[in-house]
């Protein structure tokens, strides 16, 4: 079975690493939002991307959210000690891998070969993709004006309401080309539980031409009324949308036909239906590694009955 997974760097970045421990080395490509990607001191930081290579490593921080386990922060300290503004926190092992990136990618290598050689060096079998080598910022407006995504996100925590978004870059940009292998290729796609406006829409902006919409399986990122983490739900309602399960599946209803939510929100299944999407229940909180395996156990066992049926 081959599974192609749409990821942020928070629940898609989770439920890459359930499927990866599931599936066999060769059958999991990750495609990952490159849109909150931004330069620091010269440095191309890839926050989603590098997210998921540390989850698949096994080196994500856990406790801080960002970054690799046990990391120091010298070079951040001799930075702020030098006058420079340092409210997004590189660590030290993080900057090495930035460091790395850089000059790979100053050499001449695409960002997805780029990427492929680091996912190699920490000897992660699934496939790690960029959404495209082309370079596209998300900008977020606010009433304190046009900020870059990581600006509005981690200097400004959130605090501004969003009144809209632009990808800078989208229509210059295309797909990697390995991006829409991977997908022709998959017996399913699945959309993770990864905020809609940040980190899925700058993938399907270039993407959603190459899906079928019968192979789409998306994991909603709400679960009661909330986000378990992150500002989905106040960017949606922000942004004029329904800041809830079912609004979600709206979202999503022209590119995906399966829709899985929580057993929370079992009593919205009509209301799916009526989208023309199938609903799916099981369990999608994923506070554990244990419950990581466990939701990707559910969404291949979909995947394995439409095998079986022929469907894909």
């Amino acid at each position: 079975m081959r599974l192609a997974l749409l990821a942020g760097g928070t629940g898609g970045a989770k439920l890459a690493a359930g499927f990866a421990g599931l599936l066999s080395p060769g059958e999991l490509t990750v495609i990952a939002n490159t849109a909150d990607d931004d330069e620091f001191w010269g440095l191309l930081v890839s926050p989603d991307v590098d997210a998921i290579l540390y989850r698949l490593a096994g080196m994500f921080n856990e406790r801080s959210g960002f970054g690799v386990t046990d990391d120091t922060f010298h070079a951040l300290s001799m930075l702020h000690r030098l006058g420079e503004p340092t409210w997004f926190a590189l660590g030290d092992m993080d900057i090495g891998l930035h460091l790395l990136r850089s000059r790979l990618v100053h050499s001449g290598m695409r960002l997805t070969e780029a990427v492929a050689d680091i996912a190699h060096r920490l000897a992660i079998d699934a496939a790690v993709l960029p959404m495209s080598d082309e370079p596209v910022r998300t900008r977020v407006l606010t009433d304190d004006g046009d900020l870059a995504m990581q600006r509005w996100f981690v200097e400004q925590k959130c605090a501004p309401p969003v009144r809209s978004l632009r990808y800078e870059g989208i229509e210059a940009a295309q797909p990697a080309p390995e991006v829409v292998q991977a997908v022709h290729d998959a017996d399913a796609v699945v959309i993770g539980p990864s905020n809609p406006v940040l980190s899925i829409d700058p993938i399907l902006t270039l993407l959603a031409p190459h899906l079928d919409r019968r192979r789409v399986i998306v994991v909603s990122p709400i679960v009661g009324g909330r986000s378990l983490k992150g500002p989905t739900v106040e960017m949606l309602r922000d942004l004029g949308e329904e800041p809830t399960t079912a609004g979600v599946a709206k979202h999503y209803a022209s590119v995906a036909g399966t829709f899985v939510i929580d057993p929370v929100d079992t009593a919205l299944q009509g209301a799916i239906t009526a989208l023309g999407m199938q609903p799916i229940v099981c369990d999608t909180v994923m506070a554990d590694a244990e419950d990581e395996r466990r939701l990707a156990t559910d969404i291949a066992r979909i995947v394995e009955g439409w095998v079986a049926d022929g469907a894909s």
